[in-house]
């Protein structure tokens, strides 16, 4: 009942009721009325006819009172006693003597005794003196049987009942006719409106009758229309600046300006459970199939090799691969160099095939580097050039297979974390901009632990995608992480979901009979997603957003803008926030462009009703500059860095920092 006041009665609920309600009433009152009419008129007829019959019959027998004769009296009042419209007839002299008395005690079996209790009808006794001459006789007193009236009233009343019954129903039908063309045009608006809250814009093209519908729904395509407008200004403004600034016209990837600020926003959080691996790929045959053959297949030959690099690469979470100038590929892989040893086969393996008379100084050449934390951009750079150019590639007899891990043995390693590994969880706010104290939520961070040993997240992600297992992983972090939430129940988390998972029609039936076992997870909960994964398949994406908010869920993009494509995908998602890659983040102090993409990423999204989240923040000023933006939520080591959750069988010992923060935990507003 207070989930039915909280969400509010339709208006056609409402007017159905009314209707319902108001006709009903009619109906009782037309019928008690109609029988309270025809019960008073009986009771009426009664007295009437008995006066009658008595003042009638008194005269009749009024010749015959002497005592001889009195056999001819009663005779004749037996007479008329015996139609069966008397209860009682009675004579009394002059000396109070009853001379005769007849009686009819029998009550009428067609008419209900409940009917006959609830409408009861006294019969009137009504009297005639009678003359003797000029000596007063005696008094004549005729009682009428009610018999008959009760079962004149039932009929009466079935008549009635069943007729205004049938006008009832009759006057219910026309007026849900009338009312269902009526609320048509009605629940188009609703449905506008519910489509407007949920992100999705589109106008109604049937114009109601009623002047008032027509008002409210002229209101709301043009409040759509104008929103549309704006979006796409704004989108195309965006758009055109991103592919000037950050993108590469010919392979489509990030440039040279795009890379730096990317290094910048993942050198800062490289850690032995998080490295970091530059590739750099050069083109050594380019400017002879320039010179000698043409541009255009020295073009065909770039994309070619962009095209492999973004089958291979690109399949591994979270890698990003730019082109720096016309022959110089670079990639950054958040995984270890031991890791990448296959991915390396597979790269040599595909540019060996591609190799033909064209290529005489080598297809391209290759060099890896791991990335050391305080590693520069510029040192970087200057050893993988120095190994790309003096030829240090990686040939596949070269690479000892037998040291790699097998596919095998990581099947069986994942299966077992799956089956009895240990998770445990850090948390790191997302503090709420322009506030001291209150949160937006939590990002929860899952760590695996196999055997005593501290278990690589991208490792084993990775390989998890390869092998099927991501939506395994994603359930056992949710079941993991319900004993967070039930001893947190108030406080906003947020957990990151995979793209297998979010695909997964399995994962979302299974999640929402979950849901039902464990209702804790319905509420002041959050699924990040990354926006890549989102891009896969935008429409398949948003009905699945759609069933994971039904079930109580929000939804946050995260590594908003690194895909570098057009905003036009968030119309229709119906999420909750949107948190900016943090490449924007590192140089924003001195880029423009990033501020401009920053201020319109809260333009946009704010005109949907989506809050923007900026991450990875390490310097007041960035702070202070994202909050003057707009942005209305702030994560990162500035703000508090990430802090051990322990369960309660370790109560005590939970992080002071954490207990501090989730006892102040607000929403955005």
């Amino acid at each position: 009942m207070s989930r039915l006041f909280k969400n509010g009665l339709s208006l056609k609920t409402q007017v159905y009721g009314l209707i319902i309600v108001i006709s009903v009433v009619s109906f009782v009152v037309r019928v008690v009325t109609d029988v309270e009419t025809t019960r008073d008129y009986l009771q009426t007829q009664m007295g009437s006819h008995a006066q009658d019959t008595a003042t009638s019959l008194g005269l009749s027998i009024s010749p015959y009172l002497d005592p001889e004769n009195l056999v001819i009296a009663e005779t004749m009042a037996t007479a008329i006693f015996d139609s069966g419209y008397y209860k009682e007839i009675k004579f009394t002299n002059s000396q109070s003597q009853v001379v005769f008395d007849l009686e009819n005690p029998k009550r009428v079996e067609s008419v209900p005794n409940w009917f006959i209790a609830l409408s009861s009808l006294k019969a009137p006794t009504m009297q005639s003196e009678l003359n003797n001459g000029w000596i007063m006789a005696g008094i004549l007193e005729v009682t009428s049987h009610t018999g008959q009236s009760y079962f004149t009233l039932w009929e009466h009343t079935k008549r009635s009942f069943y007729g205004s019954f049938l006008i009832l129903i009759a006057s219910l039908a026309v007026a849900f006719l009338i009312l269902r063309e009526v609320f048509k045009p009605l629940k188009a608006v609703e449905h506008q409106a519910h489509l407007v809250t949920r992100k999705r814009f589109t106008l109604n093209e049937e114009i109601p009758i009623a002047r008032e519908l027509r008002t409210v729904t002229k209101a709301i395509n043009n409040m759509v229309i104008n929103l549309q407008s704006t979006f796409d200004s704004l989108t195309k403004q965006t758009q055109a600046l991103t592919e000037e600034v950050y993108i590469d016209s010919l392979t489509g990837l990030g440039n040279r300006k795009l890379f730096e600020n990317h290094f910048s926003s993942v050198v800062d959080t490289i850690t032995i459970d998080a490295p970091l691996t530059a590739m750099m790929i050069t083109l050594p045959s380019l400017t002879n199939i320039n010179q000698t053959v043409s541009y255009q297949d020295g073009d065909a030959h770039v994309k070619d090799v962009s095209v492999i690099l973004t089958k291979i690469i690109g399949n591994l979470t979270n890698s990003k691969i730019f082109r720096l100038n016309g022959s110089t590929f670079i990639a950054l892989i958040p995984y270890d160099t031991q890791f990448l040893n296959r991915t390396r086969l597979e790269i040599t393996d595909a540019f060996s095939k591609q190799k033909n008379s064209l290529h005489v100084n080598g297809f391209a050449n290759f060099a890896i580097l791991e990335v050391n934390k305080s590693s520069s951009i510029g040192s970087v750079l200057s050893a993988l050039d120095t190994g790309s150019t003096i030829g240090d590639t990686i040939e596949t007899n070269k690479i000892d297979k037998d040291t790699l891990f097998s596919v095998k043995q990581w099947r069986t390693l994942i299966q077992s974390i799956i089956d009895s590994g240990e998770v445990s969880f850090s948390v790191q706010p997302v503090k709420r901009a322009n506030s001291q104290n209150k949160q937006c939520y939590f990002e929860a961070f899952a760590h695996f632990t196999h055997e005593g040993e501290k278990v690589n997240n991208g490792h084993l992600f990775a390989m998890a995608e390869k092998l099927n297992l991501t939506e395994e992983l994603d359930k056992k972090i949710i079941r993991n992480f319900v004993n967070i939430k039930e001893q947190y129940p108030d406080d906003v988390f947020a957990l990151n979901l995979s793209k297998a998972s979010l695909y997964s029609a399995d994962f979302i039936q299974w999640l929402t009979l979950y849901a039902h076992t464990k209702p804790v997870i319905k509420t002041n909960l959050i699924f990040e997603l990354h926006e890549i994964s989102l891009l896969y398949n935008v429409h398949i994406a948003s009905k699945h957003i759609d069933a994971i908010k039904d079930i109580g869920i929000n939804v946050c993009i995260e590594h908003f803008g690194t895909s570098l494509t057009s905003f036009r995908y968030l119309q229709g998602l119906d999420i909750e926030y949107v948190k900016i890659d943090g490449s924007y983040i590192q140089d924003l102090l001195d880029n423009s462009q990033s501020q401009f993409f920053i201020q319109t990423v809260n333009n946009i999204c704010h005109g949907f009703g989506i809050k923007v989240l900026a991450c990875l923040i390490e310097k007041p000023e960035t702070l202070k500059m994202l909050e003057n933006l707009g942005c209305d939520g702030v994560q990162g080591n500035l703000i508090m860095e990430p802090s051990k959750v322990l369960t309660n069988k370790n109560r005590g010992n939970v992080n002071k920092e954490f207990t501090f923060c989730a006892d102040t935990l607000k929403f955005c507003n």
